[in-house]
């Protein structure tokens, strides 16, 4: 059976998850729609009314999180917009002062699915090697998306544009039943840590940061929470730091501090 939403539960669901992540569906009736349909078929529910009210009557809170995995979209792959990793190579390796750090921060604020925070990993240890330790932070608000990365294992096609070398230090090639596959290496694995973060809700981190990629995620936003999560970011960068952000992106219309370095690049200044 198909469903069609109406416009009065369509502004229910939609409300519901600005509310809870700040991204806007206003545009996306359809993709709501036939996202939400596979749910009402897999439950024999008779009406999109009656999935918000399981979501909002569930108090353990897995059924928003459920549902927020479902509406997530999560369109990536390794080493995507390759001018920011280019940028690490060549110019932010020469502006980092690492006779008074020795430790590199990262924070991947949109990991989707690793390929991102993993192809950060290679292009740092390429950077440093071993003279310098440095950490991802991976988050993500789709949980489900974060057990993925967590295991690090992906379809040879997704790195099949990988350089041969950096395939065979980093990966490890299927066999037996796991042939058509790869896994990512221990040694890289180790830098990263993952946390679930919804980026609209107060950060608690223990650390700042040296760099923050959080690309391609604010086309969802308005204006307002654009706003609200720049600042935050802002208020979690070292002195130095850099902010990436998609390449279709841009901060016009924000309010902020930090240079603009090229196109999808910021910097926090030191003081």
């Amino acid at each position: 059976m198909e469903y069609t939403i109406s416009d009065r539960d369509f502004d229910l669901y939609a409300k519901l998850v600005y509310d809870k992540t700040g991204i806007n569906l206003m545009n996306k009736k359809q993709l709501l729609q036939s996202r939400i349909n596979k749910i009402l078929r897999i439950r024999n529910l008779d009406s999109y009314r009656a999935y918000y009210e399981i979501i909002k009557n569930d108090n353990s809170g897995q059924e928003l999180e459920d549902f927020i995995n479902l509406i997530s979209t999560n369109v990536t792959h390794f080493f995507r917009e390759e001018k920011h990793f280019s940028f690490l190579q060549n110019q932010w390796k020469d502006s980092f002062d690492f006779r008074y750090n020795n430790h590199v921060r990262i924070w991947c604020a949109a990991s989707s699915t690793g390929e991102e925070p993993y192809s950060l990993a290679i292009t740092m240890t390429e950077i440093i090697g071993d003279k310098f330790d440095f950490e991802i932070f991976c988050s993500d608000i789709d949980t489900k998306c974060l057990a993925r990365v967590a295991k690090g294992i992906y379809a040879f096609d997704a790195v099949a544009q990988i350089d041969k070398d950096l395939l065979n230090k980093y990966f490890q090639v299927g066999k037996g039943k796991a042939v058509g596959y790869v896994k990512v290496k221990d040694s890289l694995k180790k830098h990263l840590k993952i946390e679930r973060v919804n980026l609209i809700e107060p950060f608690r981190l223990s650390h700042k940061f040296d760099i923050i990629f959080c690309r391609n995620v604010m086309i969802y936003f308005d204006i307002p929470t654009k706003q609200n999560i720049i600042d935050k970011f802002y208020e979690v960068m070292n002195p130095g730091a850099f902010l990436m952000i998609g390449h279709s992106e841009s901060l016009n219309g924000i309010n902020h501090p930090m240079k603009y370095i090229q196109p999808a690049v910021y910097k926090k200044e030191a003081h």
